[in-house]
């Protein structure tokens, strides 16, 4: 049948797209790698996504009727992929618009999305050399023709060797499954407080990001200002501190609750240096010497902006900006750009590294 040969393949093709793409978002170094060409592979991935989707929508009722009429093989695999592709889709769409459902559910989502995958990826594998190398599985005719089931089986009586065969079979595509997923672990989790509240994912634009000592950071600000200044790490301690507790949220769908952060407002910072803006915009830059995003004066003065060496009672790790990142409480995490050294005070706004690279929202409000 050439129409359902063609949609197989359409559908073959879309899928390994989809699952190379979200295994490239899903490890640091492959995501860190495409940020580097420029490549914008969130963007890439729901593009995918929604042809996939557009496919399988098109056509699963038809591919549905002729499958379920062939072998007890065929069924499994559509009732197998139909409850992959709703998992993916629904985890997909809660991700994608966030915004709109409460923290538990996004958080739910990704863990979903991430596990359906390394789930299905075993079966992909199974699948993709069988048919490159024409192997068969050595399957009972009663699963994969029509012939009518043993009678152990018709009467749901497992024989002892069909019970080892299921049980093992189960056991080893989720010990596959599982070993993929920890594989490439982007997922600090220390203790079962971090597990019940979410995971920081960590996310760079380069893959050697820095690695300061104390004494090799500092921080300039400077611009259109009355003055400039630079602090050094072992200034940060003379600043009055602020710390808060807050909802860490990232743009791509998971957040971390009851963060405790403790750091200098850069109000507070400013104040205390007699520095005074002379204009309504500031750029923030990254140490890593590519990452910068931009804000409103007024959005790192008036809204408790952070200037963070804490976190939950420890210092930052390297990964996670060490020694100071920016954090505003009121935006994504893409805005909190990590191991900032300079806050540079400028006549007209910068167009930050996401917003170039991956059209995103220029104030990055929750």
């Amino acid at each position: 049948m050439k129409w359902l040969n063609r949609v197989h393949l359409i559908h073959g093709i879309l899928l390994v797209l989809l699952l190379v793409t979200g295994l490239c978002l899903y490890m640091t170094t492959t995501r860190t790698w495409f940020n580097q060409l420029g490549v914008p592979l969130v963007s890439v991935h729901i593009v995918i996504a929604v042809l996939y989707i557009a496919v399988v929508c098109y056509s699963i009722i038809r591919v549905g009727r002729y499958l379920l009429k062939k072998p007890r093989a065929s069924r499994f695999n559509f009732w197998l992929h139909a409850i992959f592709f709703f998992l993916w889709a629904t985890s997909g769409a809660v991700m994608y618009w966030q915004a709109s459902f409460p923290v538990t559910l996004r958080n739910g989502a990704v863990v979903i999305h991430d596990w359906t995958t390394f789930l299905y990826l075993p079966w992909l594998l199974v699948h993709s050399v069988g048919h490159l190398f024409s192997w068969k599985v050595p399957w009972p005719d009663w699963w994969t023709k029509h012939v009518a089931l043993p009678p152990a089986i018709a009467e749901n009586k497992f024989e002892r060797r069909d019970f080892l065969k299921l049980s093992g079979l189960t056991v080893l595509f989720l010990m596959i499954g599982s070993w993929l997923k920890w594989l490439t672990p982007v997922l600090s989790a220390v203790d079962s407080e971090n597990k019940r509240r979410g995971y920081f994912r960590i996310y760079n634009v380069t893959n050697d990001y820095p690695r300061y000592e104390p004494g090799e950071w500092s921080l300039t600000i400077d611009g259109l200002t009355n003055k400039s200044e630079t602090i050094t790490y072992y200034d940060l301690p003379r600043f009055p501190a602020t710390t808060i507790v807050d909802d860490f949220h990232c743009v791509t769908g998971w957040s971390v609750r009851h963060v405790e952060m403790k750091g200098i407002k850069v109000k507070d910072l400013m104040t205390q240096l007699g520095i005074e803006a002379q204009s309504d915009y500031v750029t923030a830059y990254s140490g890593d010497e590519m990452y910068f995003d931009s804000f409103l004066t007024t959005q790192l003065l008036d809204e408790e902006a952070l200037l963070v060496y804490e976190l939950d009672g420890e210092p930052l790790k390297h990964a996670m900006g060490f020694p100071c990142r920016l954090y505003h409480p009121e935006m994504y995490g893409y805005k909190s750009v990590k191991w900032i050294n300079r806050l540079e005070f400028t006549e007209k706004r910068e167009i930050g590294y996401w917003q170039q690279s991956g059209g995103y929202d220029l104030n990055g409000y929750l």
